[in-house]
C-alpha cells in the first residue's frame, strides 16, 4: 500500500516510481529540487484520499493537511482537483470508491436530517393545512438502517478484496489463501 511508505520527509515518488508514469504532466511540470513540491502534495492527496489513511474520516482533514503538512493553511485544494480525480481513479480499487461515495453520501444525509426541524401537521392563519416534517424525517431515519446495512455490505466485500491480495497486489495462491 502506498501510504506504509509514509513519514515525513519521504520524496513519494523515490518511494512510488510507478506514479512518474501514470502522473507525468504534473511530476514534469514539477521544478522543485528533487521534485519535492509535487512529492508533498501527492503525499498529501493520498493522506487525505486514500481509505487507509488515518486522516480519511476526518471531517476537516483538507484542513488539517494543509496546516500541519503541507505547511500552508491556505493550500488551494480546488487547483487539484483533476489530480485528486486521477487518484481516485487509478489508485483506489471499484470497492474503495463505492466506499467514499457512500461515505459522503451518508454525511450529507446525516447533515441534511439533523438540519431539519420536526413539525407536526398544523392550519396556517388562512385555515389551510400546512404539512409538518415529523413522518418524512421519520422515514428517513428509518431508513437509515437500510443504507448502513448496503454501506457495510461494500466494507465486507472490500475486506474480502483485501484478504485475497498479498504484497504487491497480487492474487494469493490457493495454498496462501489456506484453500488448500
Amino acid at each position: 500500500m502506498i501510504l506504509e511508505n509514509f513519514k515525513e520527509g519521504n520524496n513519494f515518488w523515490e518511494f512510488n516510481p510507478q506514479y512518474k508514469v501514470m502522473f507525468k504532466e504534473f511530476y514534469d511540470s514539477d521544478k522543485s529540487k528533487k521534485k519535492e513540491t509535487s512529492s508533498k502534495i501527492m503525499w498529501s492527496m493520498m493522506l487525505c484520499y486514500h481509505p487507509k489513511s488515518d486522516f480519511y474520516n476526518l471531517p476537516n482533514k483538507e484542513e488539517v493537511i494543509a496546516k500541519k503538512f503541507i505547511n500552508d493553511p491556505k493550500f488551494k485544494w480546488e487547483s487539484y482537483v483533476e489530480l485528486k480525480e486521477m487518484i481516485v481513479d487509478s489508485v483506489l480499487t471499484q470497492a474503495e470508491k463505492s466506499l467514499d461515495n457512500w461515505n459522503r453520501t451518508l454525511k450529507k444525509r446525516d447533515e441534511f436530517i439533523h438540519e431539519q426541524e420536526f413539525t407536526l401537521d398544523h392550519y396556517d392563519d388562512k385555515g389551510r393545512l400546512a404539512k409538518g416534517s415529523a413522518d418524512q424525517l421519520d422515514k428517513m431515519l428509518a431508513n437509515t438502517n437500510k443504507l448502513y446495512q448496503e454501506y457495510f455490505s461494500i466494507v465486507k466485500e472490500l475486506e474480502q478484496e483485501e484478504l485475497a491480495r498479498s504484497k504487491g497486489n497480487k492474487i494469493k495462491s490457493m495454498s496462501d489463501s489456506g484453500d488448500i
